[in-house]
């Protein structure tokens, strides 16, 4: 039902915006409205139609998230997969699958999970391989939903532009000088929301996308190497250091107390 209402009242708004010029209106304000609505609500419908109303509805919903600012880190999943490789290490599977359960981070706690069930590096390559690709294709869609965006708003644009333009030469003949220069302010406006939307707004936003992209990609390959060092029952400090490394930029390097703990460990 709220899909509906939501996809009807932005085609109502489109069909308004149209009717508006048709029937001759002459306020700037309505001009500016109407060519406003034309624009974005054209551009959302032509996206709802090419990708479906819970992929554009769910992409719209993540946008203020990518204006936050957001530092690398774990949070408590860092402790809780640590005290996992700490269990493991030491042979105490149950106590780890406990720590498992409270690991927030899908990845983590699924590769975490099949370590602990023993199963071979193959099927946990395999395993974690279907699931980042899995989100990889989410994250392309949510991209390729805003660079289809970006071509539809010009498109809306010009349309809108040839409306204008068909309604001034119409009205050359019958209608007054504020008729002629409303259908050519809304020949006008409509191009600039166009160009707006999409070069000022949308491809800046999809620049970002791709940016947050790339960062959780990275954060991918550190979690895939956590993860391997916990297959391999590394020593937690070994783990701590490696995602320090990510997060700092800096070399991974042992403090002497902890490669010392960490050579004895390895004997």
């Amino acid at each position: 039902m709220h899909q509906k209402l939501t996809i009807g009242l932005v085609c109502t708004a489109v069909l308004l915006s149209s009717l508006t010029l048709m029937l001759g209106a002459t306020s700037v304000w309505i001009v500016a409205v109407s060519g406003f609505f034309f624009v974005i609500g054209g551009t959302l419908i032509a996206t709802v139609v090419s990708e479906g109303y819970q992929r554009v509805e769910q992409l719209l919903r993540r946008l203020p998230v990518l204006f936050t600012e957001r530092k690398a880190s774990l949070g408590m999943d860092e402790e809780r997969f640590l005290q996992v490789a700490t269990c493991y290490r030491r042979g105490s599977v149950r106590q780890a699958e406990m720590h498992i359960r409270s690991i927030e981070d899908s990845y983590l706690n699924l590769g975490s999970q099949l370590i602990v069930d023993r199963c071979t590096q193959v099927e946990l390559n395999r395993a974690l391989q279907w699931q980042l690709s899995s989100n990889l294709e989410q994250k392309r869609r949510q991209l390729r939903i805003l660079n289809g965006m970006a071509g539809f708003a010009p498109a809306f644009g010009m349309l809108g532009t040839l409306l204008g333009l068909i309604r001034l030469l119409f009205s050359l003949g019958e209608g007054g000088l504020d008729v002629v220069g409303a259908a050519m302010g809304f020949a006008m406006i409509t191009t600039v929301y166009g160009l707006v939307a999409a070069n000022l707004i949308i491809k800046p936003m999809a620049i970002k996308m791709e940016q947050r992209f790339r960062e959780q990609l990275a954060w991918q390959k550190v979690k895939h190497e956590m993860l391997m060092l916990l297959f391999e029952k590394g020593h937690p400090e070994v783990i701590r250091e490696t995602l320090n490394a990510f997060i700092t930029g800096r070399p991974m390097h042992l403090k002497p107390e902890n490669a010392a703990v960490t050579k004895l460990a390895n004997a």
